[in-house]
């Protein structure tokens, strides 16, 4: 999900959902954008913190699969 106030600009994705107003509308926004609102004064109904899904451990040391493998090969 992207951020509907900064994405054009920097690519990031939401990290929160922001409901306002008497029609409950709904923002998806980012960490700075999250910040900045705060820092406006910015009334807010409602501030969910969206879950992302945690990467796998294995996939981030796929690296080491073909380093054992160099290893054992030079001695």
């Amino acid at each position: 999900m992207k951020c509907m106030l900064c994405w054009l600009v920097t690519h990031n994705q939401a990290d929160y959902t922001v409901t306002f107003g008497n029609k409950q509308r709904v923002l998806h926004v980012c960490k700075w954008c999250m910040q900045d609102l705060r820092l406006l004064g910015f009334k807010a109904n409602q501030i969910i913190r969206l879950v992302k899904p945690l990467r796998s451990r294995i996939a981030r040391f796929w690296f080491l699969g073909p380093v054992r493998n160099l290893l054992e090969a030079s001695e």
